[in-house]
């Protein structure tokens, strides 16, 4: 499985990147369609709007093909919390994490499921998984990680460690083993640190005070 080059803990805590598509000059505005579409219906029921970006999303019937008013109309549906909206546009950015990266998604799936969505516990649940190697298994370990659960944090630094995810990928383990640290948990911290030491992973001066105060080499 092909990954993103490995991060450190800072550029980790850096803000989610927002989901913005550029309008293509020759796509025509959105308003014709979506008012012969909703024949009459009020916008104020969530499932309209969502219903408009699924068909921006998959170009089907009336609608061509576009991310940029897909993306508009899911959104709109998701700030008025209709979770089928929350489950697909944390779909639209899983295709492309690269871009968007996990924590959007993450953090979609995760208010989708509390509305009791199965469709975004299924994305969550890492009860289930039983080969840590998979990239179904990383997907969920990732998303819960973005979310803050330590044994996620852990699943995915020990499976870069052991090259699950890629080969050489101490830089994205130390990065996930300092990210448990600073949940809570201090047994992470050794582990970061036995990957400077004896594997000579690179920490930055900043993680390396985080790690071991008042040592940093």
């Amino acid at each position: 499985m092909k990954m993103s080059r490995a991060f450190t803990s800072e550029e980790y805590e850096q803000k989610e990147v927002p989901i913005v598509i550029p309008p293509k000059i020759e796509e025509t505005p959105d308003h014709d369609i979506v008012m012969r579409y909703s024949h009459g219906r009020s916008l104020e029921d969530p499932k309209l709007p969502y219903e408009i970006g699924m068909g921006f999303l998959k170009g089907e019937g009336e609608f061509f093909r576009s991310d940029e008013f897909a993306v508009k109309w899911l959104e709109r549906a998701v700030k008025m919390g209709y979770a089928p909206a929350m489950v697909a546009l944390a779909e639209f950015c899983l295709k492309d994490t690269k871009t968007y990266g996990f924590r959007r998604p993450a953090r979609l799936l995760k208010q989708a499921a509390d509305l009791g969505s199965d469709e975004a516990k299924a994305y969550i649940d890492m009860s289930s998984i039983s080969d840590p190697s998979t990239k179904k298994a990383y997907t969920a370990y990732r998303l819960n990680g973005e979310l803050g659960d330590i044994p996620a944090c852990l699943a995915l630094a020990e499976g870069f460690e052991k090259g699950y995810y890629g080969k050489d990928k101490s830089r994205a383990a130390a990065t996930w083993y300092i990210r448990a640290f600073k949940l809570g948990d201090a047994e992470a911290a050794k582990k970061a640190l036995a990957l400077h030491y004896k594997k000579k992973t690179e920490l930055t001066e900043e993680e390396l005070s985080l790690l071991k105060p008042g040592k940093s080499s």
